[in-house]
């Protein structure tokens, strides 16, 4: 292969020159984005885990305000008051407990309501007002623990504890229980203040409930997110980091998990808004570095255009030359010393042409006519065998004889769309199955093998190139020997050569019977054999299209039978073929 040195230096030295300081730049570009980036993360992280830890720090108070209340002796005595006779006593008590519920809720605002509820005399107050005692919503109500609660579409958080702490389910001897809710506008705030620092969009996600979220959430990004289960297992003490692409825009989403309310605190960053200002050094370095390359492209071009781009031209041309293409010539005008070379070449081009059109165009009609003649060979060999069995199996199986006839016309159908041009080894496989499916009508005991590796089937071959060879198999070989019944076609791929066997477990062919075959296939006359007929046929065509070092061989099996071998040698020396046409 040719090499152009001159020009590869050239290029060289522009590479040296260019290379280096473009790494450099893309470097620290990258590296000032790393920073940037991890900046942003790192405080995002922080206030999102701040302001996690500071409403788990408000649930705490809240659970242990809670506690307290439960265990209050004046809300466990309510429930035995109302026994005695001191009846008055039982409604003061009532009024102490509404004023401490509306003190508490008052003096906390993250409590909406504060409810006491007393099972044993079916009695509920809260800090609003008395309710009516509801024993069925009650006791479906878990205890201890925070539950998102999601009534008349409203989105509420509820903690309820119990006294004595551990209730039964049906709230038997259960004295008390004090239930504390916030809204979800408490979470509201909590994101208003988390999205007032500036590191982003937040919102509360709740498995099985709602999105509680400010205005500015892209509710698209955050159901995107979700449905990927972005916050699938979620349940860590500390942000979880993740990158997402959305809409062709680059998200940094962070989200911590509330193990109170078992939800998911998500923060979610643009990344384009805060590296935009990083984007306006690029384009100064990048022009700076275009401008450059510019002045180093035009340089390479004039040397490109003057002098590399018609040697180039001259090389393509003598390598069309040397390829066969006879009719090439070079047409381009360069006003340099390039067109000299090239009328040169046209001389050379012609000479050749008008030689190679006396000889070897006139060897190719006649290889050409000899394809034609050994296809019409073979052709009715096959047509007369499937006519023999139709005829016999006509009035014994006519599913048979439908059979056969469908088999017989597709392939019919091949052969003359195929008739004298090339087709892949897949359609020859193809066509022998089809043959083989025939052929085990008649023949209940053949069975067949066809183990021809994949890359193999793409081959261009000449048409009907398997089944002389197959059908020879079955007749001459199978056929003459009551146990035999096996036939096994493979194929094996060594480098530029391609071999494909042919077994049979028939009578098989020994010593000089083996030898007068080989003789018959290879030699330059045929006899009137019809198997060595056939073979020769397909031995002359392989030999034709591929060259000498392709065609069939012969040899015994391990069953005892016949192994026939075709070579098929794809890749010659330069102009092995057309001396070998033009030579005859």
């Amino acid at each position: 292969m040719l090499k152009y040195k001159i020009f590869q230096k050239l290029l060289t030295m522009l590479a040296l020159l260019l290379i280096p300081a473009t790494l450099l730049f893309a470097y620290a570009n990258e590296a000032s984005k790393e920073v940037v980036k991890h900046t942003l993360e790192e405080s995002a992280s922080k206030q999102l885990e701040f302001t996690m830890r500071q409403m788990e720090q408000s649930l705490r108070q809240l659970e242990t305000q809670t506690l307290m209340l439960v265990n209050d002796s004046t809300i466990r005595a309510y429930a035995s008051s109302s026994d005695f006779s001191e009846y008055l006593n039982h409604l003061f008590m009532r009024t102490t407990i509404e004023e401490k519920l509306t003190l508490q809720s008052q003096a906390e605002p993250l409590i909406s309501e504060l409810t006491v509820h007393w099972p044993s005399i079916g009695e509920s107050i809260t800090s609003q007002g008395t309710i009516p005692y509801n024993y069925g919503v009650l006791v479906n109500k878990p205890m201890n623990r925070w539950i998102v609660d999601k009534s008349e579409g409203l989105l509420s958080f509820r903690l309820l504890f119990s006294f004595p702490a551990i209730a039964p389910p049906d709230l038997s001897n259960t004295v008390s229980i004090v239930e504390t809710t916030i809204s979800s506008d408490y979470l509201r705030s909590v994101l208003a203040g988390l999205d007032v620092s500036g590191n982003g969009t937040s919102f509360f996600y709740f498995p099985g409930a709602d999105i509680i979220r400010s205005n500015d959430v892209d509710m698209e990004l955050a159901m995107n997110l979700i449905e990927k289960g972005e916050f699938d297992g979620a349940a860590i003490a500390h942000p979880k980091l993740s990158v997402m692409q959305a809409d062709g825009e680059q998200y940094l989403i962070q989200s911590i998990f509330s193990p109170s309310l078992g939800g998911t605190l998500v923060s979610y960053i643009q990344l384009d808004e805060f590296l935009g200002p990083l984007q306006k050094v690029n384009w100064l370095v990048n022009g700076s570095l275009a401008f450059l390359a510019i002045a180093g492209i035009m340089i390479s071009y004039l040397f490109y255009s003057h002098f590399r781009k018609p040697f180039g031209y001259l090389v393509r041309k003598l390598e069309a030359l040397g390829s066969g293409d006879y009719a090439s010539r070079a047409t381009v005008k360069t006003n340099n010393e390039f067109d000299y070379l090239f009328e040169r070449f046209n001389e050379m081009a012609s000479r050749i042409q008008s030689l190679i059109e006396n000889v070897y165009e006139e060897k190719v009609r006649t290889r050409e006519a000899e394809y034609k003649h050994l296809q019409s060979q073979i052709n009715p060999h096959f047509l007369y065998n499937c006519l023999f069995y139709i005829v016999s199996m006509a009035n014994k199986s006519p599913a048979a004889v439908v059979s056969m006839a469908k088999n017989l016309s597709e392939f019919y159908r091949y052969i003359t769309s195929k008739a004298g041009s090339n087709t892949t080894l897949e359609d020859e496989i193809r066509l022998i199955e089809s043959y083989l499916e025939v052929q085990s009508l008649r023949n209940k005991r053949l069975a067949y093998e066809i183990d021809i590796p994949s890359a193999m089937l793409g081959l261009s071959v000449p048409t009907l190139l398997l089944q002389p060879i197959v059908e020879n198999a079955i007749v001459h070989g199978i056929e003459q020997k009551r146990t035999a019944g096996k036939v096994h076609i493979g194929g094996i791929a060594r480098g530029d050569q391609y071999l494909i066997h042919v077994d049979d477990d028939g009578n098989g062919l020994y010593g000089e019977q083996l030898q007068t075959l080989i003789d018959n296939v290879h030699g330059s006359s045929q006899t009137g054999d019809e198997m060595g007929c056939g073979l020769s046929n397909v031995h002359k065509r392989l030999t034709n299209r591929y060259g000498g070092h392709s065609g069939l061989t012969f040899s015994t099996n391990e069953w005892g039978g016949l192994r026939v071998t075709l070579h098929l040698q794809l890749t010659q020396k330069a102009g092995e073929t057309d001396e070998r046409l033009i030579s005859g």
